[in-house]
């Protein structure tokens, strides 16, 4: 039990050490270039135009 008590402030560092490079490999997996063009079209989603709404009523464009 003492040798963990001795080892606590090195793994503390580990443990900073650790969620920063975690950080930035998430950073790294987002900003990528190739991801670019997924990210541009996910940003105008609520911006596009919803297709018109089907009257349920509607029996001219025939049932489903």
């Amino acid at each position: 039990m003492d040798a963990l008590i001795d080892l606590l402030p090195l793994l503390r560092s580990l443990w900073v050490v650790w969620f920063f490079i975690l950080f930035l490999g998430m950073l790294w997996f987002v900003l990528r270039p190739s991801r670019k063009r997924h990210y541009e079209s996910q940003a105008d989603i609520p911006l596009r135009d919803d297709p018109p709404a089907r009257d349920p009523h509607d029996t001219m464009h025939g049932a489903r």
